[in-house]
């Protein structure tokens, strides 16, 4: 009898005490992602000056957890793995409708963000009508700069069909950065990334200038966002939020987070900055 009420104590606390576990895990490490929408050294780079700088505004051990690809990043925000991640607007969508997760706050430049179209200077392609009936990347079926909004322009503005239309089906090259690569390889002729991707590899000569020229810019879109997990303590969420709302480009250690992060300010995020990217979703069959 003893150990029967023993065991039925036990199974009583049991779920009690895992959320104290919990509850002093996400006190005392906090655990940042963010879709992998360059190659894994450019992301260290970006993210290390970031880290130190989460770590002594918030007062706790934060840590980088790098994933595969852009759906790791929305499952782990979702399964509690990870506690905030860097996501483009439509993984942040997805990660909305799949777990009920928050966007926190984006860069001044996500509110107008653009996709460049580039093409192989071989290729015979100088606008964006001349991709009909060649090879195309995009760049992870996920991204927002890389794929949603480059296929919806394509089909809304200039009546070709990603699927249809194409030398073949489109080529998702994964990255920003390796979609230029593929073009400039010549591979594919033609392909569509995140503009500020683009403008990096041109001033860093990332590429050979005379293989690859941009063809057309995009019309804006709202884009990059951080968001946290849904079941994050709301005092949590907004130290988080003042960590990058304060950032003082006059601080030359926080003036390198902005300059690595493509930023002057980080602005507050609203779910309502995201409708139109959940519209163009499911309007593309992209959102289920």
């Amino acid at each position: 009898m003893i150990n029967r009420i023993a065991r039925l104590c036990a199974l009583a606390l049991a779920p009690m005490l895992a959320l104290a576990t919990h509850a002093v895990h996400a006190e005392d490490v906090i655990r940042v992602s963010g879709i992998p929408d360059e190659n894994p050294t450019e992301l260290a780079r970006k993210y290390q000056p970031l880290v130190e700088h989460l770590q002594k505004h918030l007062g706790v051990k934060v840590v980088y957890v790098p994933v595969i690809d852009y759906g790791a990043a929305v499952s782990a925000l979702g399964a509690g793995k990870i506690d905030f991640a860097w996501l483009g607007g439509f993984t942040f969508v997805q990660a909305k409708v799949m777990s009920g997760a928050k966007p926190v706050v984006m860069r001044d430049i996500d509110r107008e963000f653009h996709s460049v179209f580039i093409a192989n200077t071989a290729a015979g392609i100088n606008k964006p009508e001349d991709i009909r009936g060649k090879s195309f990347t995009f760049g992870s079926k996920s991204s927002t700069s890389g794929h949603l909004f480059p296929r919806y322009f394509l089909s809304t503005q200039f009546k070709i069909d990603a699927d249809k239309d194409l030398a073949g089906a489109p080529i998702y090259s994964g990255a920003h950065d390796a979609t230029v690569k593929m073009v400039e390889s010549g591979k594919v002729a033609s392909g569509a990334l995140n503009i500020e991707v683009w403008n990096r590899m041109v001033a860093g000569d990332k590429f050979d200038k005379t293989k690859v020229k941009a063809i057309w810019t995009t019309p804006p879109f709202v884009d990059y966002v951080w968001t946290a997990r849904k079941d994050l303590p709301a005092a949590t969420v907004q130290k988080f939020a003042q960590a990058f709302l304060t950032l003082n480009a006059a601080v030359p250690e926080e003036k390198a987070v902005l300059d690595l992060q493509g930023a002057k300010k980080f602005v507050t995020a609203n779910v309502e900055d995201f409708a139109v990217i959940e519209q163009v979703g499911r309007s593309t069959g992209l959102l289920k």
